[in-house]
């Protein structure tokens, strides 16, 4: 399988390692503007060739996947490139910059029979992936609250860059690290029907915070806490806490802990703690985490088979009507409801 990169920031150089290990795939191309980087490009991968312009790419590589890992707002004009070109292709989260984009690429995506994946590659973090399986088992049984979490020390002071601008990154801690938590929430539970709070900004010109309420289709509130100005967290932390009428769960990267009011489905009264040590299968090359080696194996696996992937552009669509919501909500200081 031929495989073209567009952007070779942190997350195209941590997928193209992760794809140049995969017997079946040919990173054949990248394009990338920066001059210092193709250096490092021509060194590190001498059979690659490299493009200044991705539509250049595009126009003379036959590729079956690309992969896009440029900042945001060049995300759409790269996608609608794809889908001109009839590539299947890999877009890092969020799929856009804004929701009217997202609605925009699914219209045009309509018209075309092309496999899109979105990187939320916490669908792929073991704990978080064995929680939806427990969750279809109906194991919690009616879940009557949600309480989440996602916290970070990214942004401790007043800084600059793409992604604290708003007209490149289109928002702040919502957009960049909060869409994963929303993944994995609509993922769990289903459409959010309305959110309410608020939003605000503490070092930069974008969201630095957000607390926010939502309900589920199914009527189940919840709440939802992002920040990335808190001191103490070496990688974010994403914690989801689930309150159902047989007990609870709790559910972050390293475990998941349940709590049972009686003997449930082999699991005992009390408390019982599954780890991902207990969990992990392992992966046959491991940078930046396994999640992202199996993200990537899944994302192959379906172009070869024809396969709708575990995340999809309706997936990420979805997120980012949510996250639209949330921006709405806080300026308006009303209640919200989505639209899908």
């Amino acid at each position: 399988m031929n495989v073209g990169i567009v952007g070779l920031g942190k997350m195209g150089l941590l997928h193209t390692a992760i794809l140049n290990t995969f017997d079946d795939v040919n990173v054949v191309s990248i394009s990338e503007k920066e001059k210092l980087i193709t250096k490092y490009i021509n060194d590190a991968f001498p059979k690659t060739k490299i493009y200044e312009n991705f539509k250049d790419m595009f126009s003379n590589e036959k590729l079956d996947l690309v992969f896009i890992t440029t900042p945001t707002l060049s995300h759409f004009q790269i996608m609608n490139s794809c889908i001109e070109h009839g590539i299947n292709f890999f877009v890092e989260k969020p799929l856009a910059i804004n929701y009217e984009e997202t609605k925009n690429i699914c219209k045009l995506l309509q018209q075309k029979k092309l496999i899109m994946a979105v990187g939320y590659n916490l669908r792929f973090v073991d704990t978080f992936s064995k929680t939806k399986e427990l969750l279809e088992k109906k194991i919690l049984g009616k879940i009557t609250d949600i309480s989440s979490s996602i916290l970070s020390s990214q942004v401790l002071v007043k800084n600059s860059g793409w992604r604290l601008n708003k007209k490149m990154s289109g928002g702040g801690v919502l957009l960049e690290l909060g869409c994963h938590l929303i993944d994995l929430l609509l993922w769990y539970f289903g459409p959010i029907s309305k959110v309410e709070g608020k939003v605000s900004s503490i070092y930069s010109n974008v969201e630095d915070s957000a607390e926010m309420k939502f309900t589920t289709n199914d009527k189940v509130n919840g709440t939802l806490s992002a920040s990335w100005s808190l001191k103490g967290y070496r990688i974010p932390e994403i914690t989801i806490n689930i309150k159902g009428e047989h007990g609870s769960l709790k559910v972050n990267q390293d475990f998941i802990e349940l709590n049972f009011k009686s003997e449930n489905q082999k699991f005992k009264s009390g408390k019982t703690m599954i780890y991902k040590q207990e969990l992990e299968k392992g992966v046959s090359f491991d940078v930046g985490g396994p999640d992202y080696t199996k993200e990537d194996r899944h994302v192959i696996d379906c172009i070869k088979h024809n396969r709708t992937p575990l995340v999809d552009i309706s997936d990420g669509a979805n997120v980012q009507s949510v996250i639209q919501s949330m921006y709405a909500a806080s300026s308006k200081n009303n209640t919200q409801l989505v639209e899908y």
